[in-house]
């Protein structure tokens, strides 16, 4: 072998080594994903548009991301070809993004890429979305249920739990650093932009939140100790005084009711005193204070709160009369204690009308309840009738509606027989029961003035309070019937009918005037 071509094979197995340890000492660049280009681009030799171009990567190629810088140059390999893309030209495919990405936090769903466009929908931390078009730098194109929107690609990370940002969504998070600002009231933190929304957690005045973005609709986007969530906007404050600090106790101004919820409807929790504490667990904008009282949380309507406990009184929804003397209680039910009786044509104020029946109002300064059925904007017309006459209008076989005069208790009874005045018996149990609070639950001959209504008329009559005789009504915890006597009607005692023509005087005579 001559000295040349020995010079030569040393050299290339000089060369070979050299490659072969370069190849040893260099690892191999770990893949961070596969993206697609989003237009005609120059793959480059070098991350620089001064570099060599190696090939052109046309629209929709899938390509191996290695290093993804979201802000400049991506090292990639499409093929046999490796080299750099710039990264703007770079986006995750849609075959790979479906619930490939999570919120990192509390964000508004927009209709275009800006923060100026329209909030389609508020979406929670950790929510899983389809990205149609990801650029990492800006807004990134999404699709939730069946909404498409935009969503700051800073809120975005690749799987996860999506409690913090990683690879892209943290370095573009990191030069965004959230405003800090105070909560101004103890305040409900919600899953989203709205009061409808669940609570996230409850923070207590003066808590310090970061406020990731505040909404053109009177939200704001929070995180506060690793949670993510919504706060009303006119509930932070940046500490300068601008905004006032709202009490986290109030005391009620009257009789209060505490409800389920937000609304007149809503199902009564309990009626609270006039002058009661209550920890204020948000100041709503409907009308409403969110609350807790002795360890159950309800709602208030705001104006019958003060920060004093003052006695300023809430404006009255209506001005009515009583309709027959009634009693006026402590809460909405008979099993309620009785504040006062108060006579027929009684001037009221209404504060509340319940859908249970009972109406909240005012008399003389003190607030309490009456049921509704016994207000009213015109005098009741009751009508002074013979049994004679009684006799023609007053039906059997069918439950007449009564009121006893004296205590407002209302119930049914039906007749079944005429001859003196009408033999009639209570229906159910119920309406046994309420005779018998009449008379505090003792049985008695001695007659009650009631009101008794047929169709649109009502007359004065009396009824006595002994069963005897006959029963026609099995299971109304009655046996025997009681007697309804009209003006006139005819017993065989001329002192018992004497009692009893006076008790239909006295149900005639409470008549509203």
């Amino acid at each position: 072998m001559n000295r040349k071509l020995r010079k030569v094979i040393f050299i290339v197995i000089i060369f070979s080594m050299t490659a072969s340890l370069v190849g040893m000492s260099s690892p191999a660049l770990a893949s961070s994903g596969t993206f697609q280009t989003t237009a005609d681009v120059n793959m480059r030799s070098e991350p620089s548009t001064e570099s060599s171009v190696v090939t052109i990567v046309y629209t929709g190629t899938n390509v191996e991301v290695f290093d993804h810088n979201p802000a400049g140059w991506s090292r990639v390999r499409t093929g046999n070809f490796s080299g750099f893309i710039r990264s703007d030209f770079l986006r995750f495919p849609i075959s790979n993004s479906s619930a490939a990405f999570r919120t990192t936090s509390g964000v508004n769903l927009r209709s275009a890429a800006s923060t100026d466009s329209s909030i389609l929908r508020t979406v929670v931390a950790g929510t899983s979305v389809d990205v149609l078009e990801h650029n990492p730098a800006g807004w990134s194109k999404v699709k939730i249920n069946d909404s498409n929107g935009f969503i700051r690609s800073d809120f975005l990370t690749r799987g996860g739990d999506g409690s913090a940002s990683s690879g892209a969504a943290a370095s573009t998070a990191s030069s965004n650093t959230p405003e800090t600002l105070r909560t101004t009231t103890v305040v409900n933190m919600r899953s989203g932009a709205s009061m409808e929304n669940s609570v996230v957690k409850t923070l207590p005045r003066g808590t310090s939140v970061e406020v990731v973005e505040a909404g053109s609709n009177g939200w704001s986007s929070v995180r506060h100790d690793g949670s993510s969530g919504f706060i009303r906007s006119d509930l932070l404050t940046d500490g300068s005084g601008a905004s006032q600090a709202a009490p986290s106790t109030l005391r009620t101004n009257t009789v209060a009711n505490l409800r389920s919820s937000p609304s007149a409807d809503s199902r009564l929790i309990r009626s609270i005193a006039a002058g009661t504490s209550v920890e204020v667990i948000e100041q709503r904008t409907d009308g409403w204070t969110s609350v807790k009282h002795n360890g159950t949380d309800g709602f208030i309507r705001s104006d019958l709160l003060s920060p004093t406990g003052a006695t300023s009184s809430a404006a009255p929804i209506a001005n009515l009369r009583t309709l027959t003397g009634v009693n006026f209680r402590t809460g909405p039910s008979t099993n309620d204690s009785v504040i006062r009786l108060l006579p027929v044509n009684t001037s009221v104020d209404v504060l509340e009308n319940l859908s249970n029946g009972w109406s909240q109002i005012r008399h003389s300064g003190t607030v309490g309840f009456i049921k509704s059925e016994f207000l009213g904007n015109e005098a009741k017309v009751i009508e002074l009738i013979d049994w004679d006459s009684a006799k023609s209008i007053v039906p059997t076989g069918v439950n007449l509606n009564v009121v006893d005069v004296r205590t407002g208790i209302t119930f049914q009874l039906r007749g079944f027989s005429k001859s003196g005045h009408m033999d009639v018996e209570p229906p159910t149990q119920a309406d046994t029961d309420a005779i018998l609070r009449t008379r505090n639950g003792v049985w008695a001959w001695k007659p009650r003035p009631v009101w008794v209504t047929v169709g649109e008329r009502t007359f004065a009559a009396s009824l006595n309070g002994m069963p005897h005789d006959v029963s026609t009504i099995r299971d109304n915890g009655m046996n025997g019937h009681l007697c309804l006597h009209f003006n006139n009607t005819v017993t065989n005692s001329k002192t018992y009918q004497r009692d009893l023509n006076n008790a239909v005087v006295e149900a005639y005579n409470a008549r509203p005037q």
